[in-house]
């Protein structure tokens, strides 16, 4: 194999090294940052009645880290949520929307989940944030 081609080769690991290296990780709710108490803006009280408890965290990671992340549910704006940080919500049984989009110049666009909370069920989703500056809203076990 000549030099060029293997400048080429360098070039090419390099360049996927850099680029896999800045996507967001995924990172355990046990491990990641609690949300300060002055981002948690609704569900946070336990429901009278049946309810189930969603928590949602955000990837671990440079891309986007400058932004937070406003999550909703049903349609209510419900926390902003960091890189790296965790949040911990009390729904009431029944069929739930959940959505996160970035506040203010970061990319993302609004992502919305359907899930169906069952009484005592815990649900953990994963906010993650690709090279591309897309965003996703998904179950996750972390």
């Amino acid at each position: 194999m000549d030099n060029e081609n293997m400048r080429l080769i360098g070039l090419l690991t390099l360049s996927s090294i850099l680029l896999t290296g800045c996507s967001t990780s995924p990172i355990s709710s046990d491990q990641a940052n609690p949300v300060p108490a002055s981002r948690l803006l609704s569900f946070q009280g336990k429901p009278a009645g049946q309810y189930g408890t969603l928590i949602v965290t955000r990837d671990s990671g440079f891309t986007g880290s400058a932004c937070n992340t406003v999550l909703y549910i049903d349609g209510k704006k419900s926390a902003e949520i960091g890189s790296g940080e965790t949040a911990k919500f009390y729904l009431p049984t029944g069929e739930r929307i959940i959505g996160a989009n970035s506040t203010s110049m970061c990319g993302g666009g609004l992502k919305e989940r359907s899930l169906v909370m069952e009484s005592g069920s815990t649900k953990k989703y994963r906010i993650s944030i690709d090279t591309s500056m897309s965003m996703d809203l998904s179950p996750t076990a972390f």
